[in-house]
């Protein structure tokens, strides 16, 4: 969920401060002021803004595709594929008797 930034004044009625949130970060678990505690437990908003803050962080930059591997590269892993299908079906065809 992606909230737009908020300044401090112009916040919903009813929600918390910034300093309001940074008390309940700062308080030891089970010890935050209740009315902040009973609040946040009952506003979206208010804890995501607690969870992730209240400023919205830039996105990170797209990082480039990878280059595709080169055809040699490709024919070398295609031969060696092959090669060890072929040793496969060698080995079944000796062990179901079929080559003596």
């Amino acid at each position: 969920m992606s909230l737009p930034p908020t300044p401090p004044t112009a916040r919903p009625a009813g929600c918390l401060t910034d300093s309001e949130i940074a008390a309940l970060q700062d308080a030891a678990p089970g010890r935050a002021p209740e009315a902040l505690a009973r609040h946040l437990a009952s506003c979206a908003r208010c804890q995501a803004r607690a969870l992730f803050g209240a400023e919205r962080r830039p996105a990170k930059a797209a990082r480039p595709a990878p280059a595709p591997p080169s055809l040699r590269r490709a024919l070398v892993l295609l031969g060696l594929v092959v090669a060890a299908m072929a040793a496969f079906f060698y080995t079944l065809m000796k062990l179901s008797g079929r080559i003596q």
